[in-house]
């Protein structure tokens, strides 16, 4: 409880002086309701698939630096960016920068979860096999529909569960994981998918209480904060390439972040989940120009079941809406 009272403290702290430093004090009401009013699942599917291939993008940048560039570097640089992109959208649009103290349990919730998430599959994918990590954190579909189904209380349709089993055989397929690797990298790998799981519910349940931007800032500057203890023991200065990679996992990750994040609102966390599993098809078509990765058969066969059943579940949902 003190350790609660005292966070509260620094976020009032900092809000203020952000405001005090970028904007005027402006009515935020008017904007929040601009953007909670127009929900549409098309824009929100639009949203999820340009989120995939933007952090199929970063996943890529990731495999690319040396290891002398440490996983909370990583982290650092993909949420500093992330944080001035927010910053300029908040004074535009006047809005608070940290949330009402009403918002911070959930708020705190989406951001620990995040960077948890974030940490776990950065460790698991330098120390296991990546088709091993792959599969495994592809499993937060599973537990982001069973939170938004309890907490949330969304309604699930008749084929998201057999299609969310399809969609994982088709990721069985294109990783062909042979569970070889340590049990220590890998139960981190099922945490990252727990943590994901928990925190997308959670930027749905936030779409009526606090406008994106303010969400975003909260779990960027919640990221770097935490990242900072880890750097200033042992942070060493980027070196040629390594710059241009951090440099774009930033980009690529701060732009995947506000898609996603629009994607939770604009759509229900249930149905918006299953696309998610497109990653693994953008993973295989990167591959295949970036690193030269021919894709094999059980790859071509996986992907397609993946996008196959995607496409359908799709134009179900539309078809279930205009029904309704």
């Amino acid at each position: 409880m003190h350790f609660y009272n005292f966070y509260c403290m620094i976020v009032v702290l900092l809000d203020f002086i952000f405001k005090n430093m970028l904007y005027k004090r402006n009515t935020y009401k008017q904007n929040l309701t601009k953007e909670v009013i127009f929900m549409d699942k098309k824009k929100g599917v639009l949203c999820i698939i340009a989120s995939v291939l933007l952090f199929a993008f970063m996943q890529l940048f990731i495999s690319m630096t040396s290891p002398a560039s440490s996983v909370f570097s990583q982290i650092f640089f993909r949420n500093l960016l992330g944080m001035i992109l927010c910053a300029y959208f908040i004074r535009r649009d006047h809005l608070p920068y940290f949330g009402d103290l009403k918002s911070q349990p959930y708020l705190l919730g989406r951001s620990f979860f995040g960077f948890l998430g974030l940490l776990c599959l950065f460790y698991a994918t330098r120390h296991a096999s990546l088709a091993d990590v792959t599969i495994i954190t592809h499993t937060a579909p599973f537990f982001t529909t069973l939170v938004a189904v309890l907490f949330l209380h969304e309604k699930l349709s008749p084929v998201q569960i057999p299609a969310l089993l399809i969609i994982f055989l088709g990721g069985c397929l294109v990783t062909n994981p042979r569970f070889d690797s340590s049990l220590i990298p890998l139960g981190i790998a099922f945490l990252a998918a727990i943590s994901n799981g928990i925190c997308y519910p959670l930027l749905r349940y936030s779409r009526e209480r606090e406008h994106a931007m303010t969400v975003i800032m909260h779990f960027s500057t919640f990221c770097v904060v935490a990242c900072i203890p880890f750097l200033a023991r042992n942070f060493s200065i980027p070196h040629g390439m390594d710059i241009v990679y951090l440099a774009l996992i930033a980009l690529t990750g701060a732009l995947g972040q506000i898609f996603l994040t629009y994607a939770y609102r604009l759509c229900p966390a249930s149905e918006i989940s299953l696309y998610e599993q497109f990653s693994i098809v953008a993973s295989i078509i990167l591959g295949y120009f970036f690193l030269n990765q021919i894709p094999s058969i059980r790859a071509i066969a996986g992907g397609t079941l993946i996008l196959g059943t995607s496409i359908f579940v799709y134009f179900y949902n539309l078809k279930r809406t205009a029904q309704s």
